[in-house]
């Protein structure tokens, strides 16, 4: 293994190498940080040099689990959730989400196991939802990071899928795909506020929120199309948002 890589264990990773690999999520943030010198010149480890790194402590601590096994997380910068989801958790999303009349065969969570994010996708005739530990909010105070996971699944199933079974997912031929996906996020957000199942006040607020931030963050890739000039009020006349 190279001098780097032992360095990396030395600084700041001073643990034995079992007690590392039980924080490989961790581990593997800083190693995707790490910023090393070689031959005067800063770099960022090569993915075959953190997986040599993740053999090197397998081989150490006896692990015989291979390299790809270590856990998988949706890394949202701390914008959404990034801790698994307990059993509790899960039973009380997905009772919610069979609200929504949605197959609970066609719900899938992927925390720890993949780092797809929660979504909708309704592809080939599949009506899937899949749950991560992005479903959680985050840390930040954005109206993003602070939906709840009833607000998250709202925005789901009643903005994204209730639109893709009614075709009515936002679509204009004249737009880009980067504009139509943001008339189409906004329109599930103010969707699941109007017509969401269950939600309280704070929940419809910040997903009404969420949608007027992303149009402000974002209203820069409207330029150059018809709609480049018009408010939050008037985009939101285009968007399927009353009672179906």
């Amino acid at each position: 293994m190279g001098g780097e890589l032992t360095a990396a264990i030395k600084g700041g990773l001073r643990k034995s190498a079992k007690e590392v690999l039980e924080h490989t999520d961790e581990l593997k943030k800083k190693l995707d940080n790490l910023v090393i010198e070689e031959n005067n010149l800063k770099r960022k480890l090569t993915n075959d040099e953190i997986d040599d790194f993740f053999k090197h402590l397998d081989e150490v601590a006896g692990f015989k689990k291979a390299i790809n096994q270590y856990r998988k997380i949706v890394y949202s910068k701390g914008l959404r959730g990034e801790a698994n989801l307990t059993l509790k958790q899960k039973d009380e999303i997905l009772e919610y989400a069979k609200k929504y009349n949605i197959d609970e065969k066609n719900i899938d969570f992927k925390d720890g196991i993949s780092d797809h994010e929660t979504g909708y996708s309704l592809m080939f005739g599949l009506d899937r939802l899949v749950i991560n530990t992005d479903v959680m909010p985050g840390k930040f105070n954005t109206a993003n990071s602070r939906l709840s996971w009833r607000a998250a699944i709202a925005h789901e199933l009643e903005g994204h899928r209730l639109a893709a079974l009614n075709n009515k997912t936002f679509f204009d031929s004249n737009l880009s795909g980067s504009q139509n996906n943001l008339l189409e996020e906004m329109q599930a957000s103010i969707r699941a506020s109007k017509h969401g199942k269950d939600l309280n006040k704070v929940d419809r607020l910040d997903l009404l929120d969420d949608a007027l931030e992303r149009f402000k963050s974002h209203k820069d890739i409207l330029k150059g199309s018809k709609y480049e000039n018009y408010n939050f009020e008037q985009i939101t006349q285009l968007l399927w948002i009353t009672k179906n």
